[in-house]
């Protein structure tokens, strides 16, 4: 289980009167490097495979110039350190995870991000799970596309090679196997929103 002391509980927001709990699958309880036991969940069941040679990540829609950035790319990119504690919405914590990546600042200014964009949608490449950020708080600095874990390459289990970190946020909001953002006009439902969670995933102590 990990260092049980690095475990905090909150009380999560509850789904939505009348909308059932979202259902998915924990696929097993490991060590989170540098921290402690994390359950790895995915909405599918599985976990996307990558090739370091083909994967790219997508930076597009209402954007001056539309990104393809190979893994290569994104690592030689500056890269910020983002180190807080992870919050789950089912009420579990893991103090001090330490995450590094590009910030996602930084991917939309390089893009041209249009003043027309309200929001960003966040898709994995699970094939299910997608996602939403209004700009105001993507714009944030400390929102990254994490490619590390405690100073060692993301897991395929943590969202490999690529997820988002937004850490003032309930950890759904964290689009594992990250492979588009897309600049859109305004921002829709997410997959755990249309399950009952709240959009604004921000975290209360």
């Amino acid at each position: 289980m990990g260092r049980r002391g690095a475990f905090r509980t909150l009380h999560p927001p509850a789904p939505t009167e009348g909308v059932s709990r979202p259902i998915g699958r924990r696929l097993f309880l490991a060590g989170l490097a540098g921290g402690a036991g994390v359950i790895a969940f995915s909405v599918t069941g599985s976990i996307p495979s990558w090739d370091r040679t083909r994967w790219r990540l997508t930076v597009d829609g209402l954007v001056d110039q539309p990104l393809s950035l190979g893994i290569d790319d994104l690592l030689a990119a500056r890269q910020q350190r983002v180190k807080a504690d992870f919050h789950c919405v089912s009420g579990w914590s893991v103090s001090g995870v330490s995450w590094l990546g590009v910030s996602v600042p930084t991917l939309l200014e390089r893009a041209g991000v249009r003043p027309a964009a309200r929001a960003l949608r966040f898709e994995s490449a699970d094939g299910a799970y997608v996602d939403y950020l209004d700009m105001t708080t993507a714009l944030q600095p400390d929102v990254i596309v994490a490619l590390r874990l405690a100073d060692a390459p993301l897991s395929p289990e943590r969202g490999a090679p690529a997820r988002l970190v937004v850490p003032f946020y309930y950890g759904y909001k964290g689009v594992k196997w990250l492979r588009r953002i897309t600049a859109v006009d305004s921002a829709h439902t997410g997959y755990w929103e249309a399950r009952g969670y709240d959009a604004d995933a921000r975290i209360r102590h």
